[in-house]
């Protein structure tokens, strides 16, 4: 008989969440019991992946003969060759886990792009803490799940927009040139009131001009999450705020 084809469009690493996260929780702890113990009656498995599954999953990757120490592809496709645990007849992946992992990937292929854009800022808001506050060029290029060393706040919302799979906004075809000076000239000015997830607003106002940095300019930028939130890399670590927690020079659109 042969192996199910489950569906799979993301690696899962520690801090990712979906229902893509459920689907293989159900798979490992049907291969490897000992591993990763299925939930208590009454209890289910979260759509998050912690540092207790991501061990299991180190475990039994190993045990399958796969390198990685996440959900990877390779780790997915001899996930679906397992069967559960002393049921041969019984694949890892069961029926429920199937239909879960197909949902996920319904789900991601129909995000429009400016929800992919704010969802890489929460991705890298839940890693705030390993990512430094640095000024220095030609920044860090990053998608997720990979996660940078040193940013600064145009890095930040720039690689937003990479992840997202949008145009560079500075302008600068993702060489990690881009700054905030870029974002302003280029972008398309809009009200609080037409603001949309993946705008970025703009704060400050320049009084000491300088190269790249005319009068009146701005000096940082967030990235708009909607509901009335930034995301704002401005120092260490990474901030999630009020949309006019300092003073807003202007809020700007790209087409996405």
């Amino acid at each position: 008989m042969a192996h199910p084809e489950v569906s799979f469009c993301d690696p899962i690493r520690k801090g990712d969440l979906g229902l893509h996260v459920v689907s293989h929780k159900r798979a490992y702890s049907r291969a490897f019991p000992h591993l990763y113990p299925w939930p208590k009656e009454g209890k289910g498995f979260s759509t998050y992946s912690g540092e207790y599954f991501m061990r299991a999953v180190r475990g039994a990757n190993r045990m399958m003969g796969v390198r990685d120490d996440f959900v990877s592809l390779a780790a997915h496709n001899a996930l679906e060759k397992r069967h559960a645990k002393n049921k041969p007849k019984e694949w890892a992946f069961d029926s429920l886990a199937i239909k879960q992992a197909k949902q996920y990937c319904d789900i991601e292929r129909h995000k429009d792009m400016r929800q992919r854009i704010v969802e890489a800022g929460f991705y890298w808001y839940a890693h705030r803490m390993t990512i430094f506050y640095s000024q220095a060029r030609p920044f860090q290029i990053r998608r997720p799940p990979l996660v940078p060393t040193h940013w600064d706040c145009s890095a930040f919302v720039i690689n937003c927009y990479y992840a997202g799979g949008a145009d560079d906004p500075s302008g600068r075809n993702y060489s990690g040139l881009g700054y905030t000076g870029d974002l302003w000239n280029r972008g398309h000015k809009v009200t609080h009131a037409q603001a949309l997830p993946g705008d970025l607003i703009l704060y400050g106002y320049t009084t000491n001009p300088r190269p790249g940095f005319p009068y009146g300019s701005p000096t940082h930028v967030a990235l708009y999450t909607g509901n009335n939130l930034v995301l704002s890399l401005g120092s260490y670590p990474m901030k999630y705020l009020d949309w006019n927690y300092r003073s807003v020079n202007c809020i700007v659109r790209f087409p996405i």
